[in-house]
This record gives structure tokens, sequence and C-alpha cells, in this order.
């Protein structure tokens, strides 16, 4: 009885693409629900409505429980370098918390499980684990392929909110800042940053040279540029130089051209925060510095210069620095405070490993500067997804 019911869940649970397929949709789904309802409930009542952090938490644990027995069911079958990856940062981290619990009074480990380091690092772990299995699951790439096509089919229906509610009727509802006074629309999602994500990998994944002008890319380059946020300015440019332009010598002279337009901006940033009352205020405040790096540039002087006389060699090798929620959200910075310089060396030498082709390093480039896809479950778990789907394509093609 016993050996029957361990065979029926390794063959339908641990082992089956069917359960990770919904189970994901269901993490997705009470995402999107989640995200709607705050926003709704941020801009037409006096305070959002905050879901309980229990019911994510328990959709987590059960994500995580069962991507450990799928991993260690195939452990033979993963992908190698993603599990030296994990491994790596697992030992890392457990050894920054013994050090951490050891050294401050303070130290609590249920915070550091819900809200702080080591919930931030399971943010990682489990979707790259998740990520490392699911090929395997499914060997054909038909759910990977048929969940890509509903993500697309949700986002453009967003995006038709985005331009009929957003830039022609102006409704707060699909602002990206809501009762801000920033300037920019990402329709009913409230978490902008993973709306951005997804436009960008739409983008990549749908682009041709033989339909350069094709409506779902214009659409998507469109939601980019309207997100209100300089991150999907330079997704695009970071788009046309790399993926879409194919002579080095243009190549060049373009990013020379932006490099020059980039140091001559303090001849011209007067006019262009004199569009936007917002960033008019953040530049008499802050300076140039503060418009461009969205004041991350304070938080990073501030973080280092509060822990400087206090890093020890240690810090440096294995991170500590700083801890989640502290964050400067430039992508190398956090991974070096976090995880200390073997962090920064193996996450270099992983991502390295595991995107191919070379264009799907865009959003990490985007993450150097504005944060994003390391540290949030779902955009890690849907960069993944693109990744697997168009290195099935790419090998398709060569062969």
């Amino acid at each position: 009885m016993l050996q029957r019911l361990i065979h029926s869940a390794r063959v339908n649970v641990f082992e089956s693409a069917r359960f990770y397929y919904w189970l994901l949709w269901v993490l997705i789904g009470y995402s999107i629900v989640r995200e709607v309802i705050q926003k709704f409930t941020l801009v037409y009542h006096t305070e959002p409505f905050i879901f309980p952090r229990e019911i994510v938490g328990v959709l987590f644990f059960i994500f995580a429980f069962c991507s450990i027995i799928s991993a260690w069911v195939l452990r033979k079958k993963i992908d190698k370098n993603i599990l030296i990856f994990v491994a790596t940062i697992s030992i890392i981290s457990l050894i920054n918390e013994l050090r951490f619990g050891l050294e401050i009074k303070e130290y609590s480990l249920k915070d550091s499980l819900t809200t702080g380091q080591l919930y931030y690092v399971a943010k990682i772990i489990f979707p790259l684990l998740f990520l490392g299995f699911w090929p395997l699951l499914d060997n054909e790439k038909i759910r990977t392929a048929f969940m890509i096509r509903l993500i697309e089919s949700l986002f453009l229906l967003n995006a038709g909110l985005i331009f009929f509610g957003g830039i022609l009727a102006d409704i707060p509802l699909m602002e990206s800042y809501p009762l801000s006074g920033r300037w920019g629309y990402c329709g009913l999602l409230l978490d902008r940053v993973t709306t951005q994500l997804a436009y960008g990998l739409l983008l990549l994944h749908n682009w041709s040279p033989n339909k350069p002008f094709y409506w779902k890319n214009l659409v998507y380059i469109i939601c980019l540029l309207v997100s209100g946020q300089k991150a999907g300015f330079l997704w695009l440019g970071l788009f046309i130089v790399f993926v879409v332009i194919r002579s080095s010598v243009l190549r060049n002279v373009i990013v020379l051209l932006a490099a020059a337009i980039f140091a001559f901006i303090p001849y011209y940033i007067k006019l262009l925060v004199g569009l936007s009352p917002f960033w008019e205020k953040v530049y008499e405040k802050h300076g140039i510095l503060g418009v461009v790096f969205s004041l991350r540039n304070e938080l990073l002087w501030s973080v280092f210069e509060s822990e400087k006389e206090n890093t020890s060699v240690t810090e440096v090798l294995f991170g500590g620095i700083s801890r989640f929620p502290t964050r400067i959200e430039f992508l190398p910075l956090d991974i070096f405070m976090y995880f200390g310089v073997v962090g920064v060396l193996v996450c270099g030498w992983f991502f390295s490993k595991w995107i191919s082709p070379c264009k799907w390093s865009i959003p990490l480039i985007i993450a150097c500067f504005a944060g994003g896809v390391f540290g949030s479950f779902l955009m890690l778990l849907l960069f993944g997804l693109f990744i697997i789907r168009n290195k099935t394509i790419y090998h398709h093609c060569l062969d």
C-alpha cells in the first residue's frame, strides 16, 4: 500500500509536467489577482488591501518542497551548472546565517526566513531548481510553448488597457505610479518591473529580421516606452544595438553617439526634467545623478559608508556586508553585498553557461542598472521559461 502511494506520488506529482504546469499557473494567477486588487484599492480607496503573506507563503512552500523532491529524484539528469550554482549560493548563505546568528544579538531566524536574507535566497534557489528539472519533465516543450502563448495573450490584453485606458483616457488605475504624479502606464499590474520584464522578453522572443515591423513587436516596444521607467528606454536601446543591428560598424557608431549624448547630459538635463514636475523636484533636491540613477546612487553611498569601517575580509569574499531587504538594485553590487566576491564570480560563471543565445543577457544588463530578475520569484521563473523555450528553437534552427 505504501509503495503504491509513493509510486503514485512520484509519477503524478514529482515527475509530472502536468502537476507543475498547473502549480505554476496557480502561482502566476495568484500574483496577477493580488496585484490587480491591491492596485484597485490603492487608487479608489484610502488604503490598499494587502493580501495575507501566509497565502503566498503556503503556495511557495508547496512549490519549494515539491521542487526539492523532484530535484532529488532527477538529480542525475539535471544540468550540473545549475546544481553547482545552487549548492554554492546555499553554502555561502548558510555560513553567513550561522555567522550572523552568533554575532548579532537581535538576529531572528524566523525574520530571515519570512522577510529577510534566507527569504531572498529561497526566491533564487527554488526557481532555478525548478528550471533545472522542468525541461526533463516537459521533454517535448509543448507545455512551455503553450504557457508562453498564454502569457503573451495576457500581456497583449494588458497592452490594450495601457493604450485605451492609459494613454488615451489617462485613467489613474492604468498608471505605473498611481497617485504619485509621475508619468507612465503599466496597465492593471502594480508590479511595473515584472510587467516591463515581460514585454521585454516577449519582444526578444517574437523578434524576427524577416518581420521587423510585426504588429506585436510594435506593441511591446510602445509598452516599454510608455512604462514611465528609464529602464524601458534602456531595454529598447540594447535591443536595437545588440539584436536588430547586424553591422558592427553601425553598432559602434550608435554606441559612441549614445555615450556622447550621455556625456553632455548636464547641458540639457534641465530641459528634460522640466517636462515632468516629479523629476524636476528630484533634480532640485538630488541633482543629475539622482535623476539618472533614481536615487540609487545615494542608497549605494549610504550603505557602503555605514558598513565600510566594519567590513572584514570574510565579508568581502563571502558577503554579509548588508542583508536583504536592504538593497541597491544594482545587480552586481547586491550580489557582492549578499554573497561577496565568490558569489559574483560564481554568478558570472553560471550566467555565461546558462544563457544562450547571448541576446538573452539583455535582462541581466538591465538589472545591473535597475534591479529586477534576481531575487524575484516570478521574474526569475519567466526569464527561465523564455530561455528554455528559445534554446529549443535556437538549437532546432541550427540542426
